[in-house]
């Protein structure tokens, strides 16, 4: 039997221990092994994707998560957020992330280290399917559960207490529509 190395990562959700007996060509290296990866836990609870975007459309909101390549090398950044509906002046169905009314990152969540290091593919300081484990951890216990708390206006208005700072990342138009003070 190879040998096999336990890690031990903290997130603020929950310990991670790894120990994993995988071979390396499954590990997540590239942009399409890195969405495939994604698309594969989304997908189900009805998330679509294009591009770099995966879209969740309910009766109030589209949720969005982006995974956007930085031009300065391996790492990917993340944005997460939503599209209030009923101020959404646009018609397309799938809008550009950069045009939201709330974001958020999901280091602002679970912790900028940790996301830091999982989404840069670049450095090859995992082994076996430790990465793939982290970013599963962070969409299934951060993205998903915060997006699903701003998908309602309702929920936005709850989010604004539970999320720190998340008043200043919404902008004036939501603030308004929802009577957010900050």
């Amino acid at each position: 039997m190879p040998w096999i190395r336990t890690i031990k990562i903290q997130t603020e959700h929950t310990p991670i221990i790894l120990d994993k007996r995988k071979r390396l060509n499954n590990m997540i290296s590239n942009r399409k092994k890195l969405y495939n990866f994604i698309d594969a836990i989304l997908k189900p609870l009805g998330y679509r994707r294009k591009k770099d975007t995966w879209y969740l459309h309910t009766d109030d909101c589209i949720c969005f998560l982006s995974i956007c390549k930085s031009p300065f090398g391996g790492y990917y950044e993340d944005v997460m957020g939503c599209f209030l509906k009923e101020i959404y002046d646009e018609q397309d169905e799938f809008p550009r992330y950069y045009k939201h009314n709330l974001v958020y990152g999901i280091d602002n969540v679970a912790g900028n280290e940790i996301v830091r290091r999982a989404f840069d593919l670049e450095k090859g300081e995992f082994i076996n399917n430790e990465r793939e484990e982290i970013i599963k951890d962070l969409i299934e216990n951060y993205v998903v559960p915060f997006l699903k708390d701003v998908s309602t206006k309702a929920g936005i208005i709850n989010a604004v207490k539970k999320y720190k700072g998340l008043n200043k990342r919404m902008d004036l138009k939501i603030k308004k529509a929802l009577s957010v003070e900050g």
